[in-house]
């Protein structure tokens, strides 16, 4: 075989090109702190660090899901504390008004602080959580309560969210209820649970349910809270003392079904923690085998940086004296 200067030169630039990716390579790694910058660096190891890596992922994306579980459940507990805070208060005028001691005037003054709890109650079923109401079902972009008149100028109170379930994915095809119903409809199943706010009737016209509203002999139908406020409003307006009896137990009713949806809450809001926890749990160790995996060995890395350094620069030393001979050196 014939060597030549052409092919010297060839083979000392390809081996400062080998050495200079190896001290590449080597400073990419001490600067990461990774052993595997890509696949080809161990494709022993490749399906497992890959499947922990999507494992991870995974539970990111589940861990966000139960923070906004917890952010609906959270609103719930607290909009059914100030309700139960407004069915007391509504008890307490009732109880006072029951009072012989008060008059028809009396009690108009306080049908009107019913009707303004009224209108509180409407309020916290149209609460909100990161700009979506929480008492609305799947359809939560607009308020779905809503106090009308109808067509005798009378209150009603209608419905524009739907019934279905808002759930969040936590863990692998396991989706879980975060909302709390605000009224159930259940043309099947009359003796169905009420929502937080009672039941609704639907109206596949309109595509509205109808919570309370007054029938033609301007008798209250519905069933819930509303319906049990308006009726000792219009008890009070109409100083009918014998009947604030059925509006005292009633409320209590309420109250007592209230404190039902907020336990469920709560129970669910503990559920939601203790998966929170269980995710954090998982992924400290799914984190700590990522790096058994991939954490390089700095001390071991070092100094195998040390010898490659030394092997490219003598690789360069070497090449800068292949081609000293010069025509002029000749001739000496």
């Amino acid at each position: 075989m014939r060597i030549t200067n052409r092919y010297m030169a060839s083979q000392v630039l390809n081996s400062i090109q080998g050495n200079l990716g190896k001290l590449a390579r080597s400073q990419e790694q001490l600067s990461t702190g990774k052993r595997i910058l890509r696949p080809s660096d161990d494709p022993n190891v490749m399906g497992e660090f890959l499947k922990i890596r999507a494992t991870l992922s995974y539970n990111e994306q589940y861990n966000r899901n139960i923070d906004d579980g917890l952010s609906f459940l959270e609103m719930s507990d607290v909009s059914m504390g100030t309700l139960g805070n407004v069915l007391d208060k509504a008890l307490e005028y009732a109880i006072q008004a029951a009072n012989d001691t008060y008059n028809e005037n009396d009690r108009i003054a306080i049908g009107e602080q019913i009707d303004k709890l009224i209108d509180q109650v409407k309020d916290l079923a149209n609460s909100t959580v990161g700009g979506k109401y929480i008492y609305a079902g799947t359809q939560n972009d607009a308020p779905p309560f809503e106090r009308i008149k109808d067509t005798k100028g009378r209150d009603m109170i209608v419905y524009k969210g739907n019934v279905q379930e808002i759930t969040r994915e936590v863990a692998a095809n396991t989706f879980y209820r975060i909302d709390e119903p605000g009224i159930t409809y259940d043309p099947t199943n009359l003796d169905a649970p009420a929502g937080v706010f009672g039941k609704g009737t639907y109206d596949s016209t309109t595509r509205v349910y109808t919570v309370f509203q007054y029938d033609a002999d301007g008798i209250a139908q519905g069933e819930g809270i509303f319906k049990v406020l308006f009726e000792l409003r219009d008890r009070l307006m109409g100083n009918k003392t014998s009947d604030l009896q059925i509006s005292i137990s009633e409320l209590q009713k309420e109250k007592n079904k209230l404190l039902q949806h907020r336990v469920a809450v709560g129970a669910r809001y503990q559920h939601f923690e203790s998966l929170k926890t269980q995710l954090l749990d998982q992924e400290v160790k799914l984190t700590q085998s990522l790096d058994n995996i991939e954490a390089a060995d700095i001390a071991r890395l070092s100094i195998e940086y040390s010898q490659q350094q030394l092997a490219y620069n003598a690789s360069l030393a070497v090449g800068a004296g292949i081609m000293q001979t010069s025509l002029l050196n000749f001739l000496k």
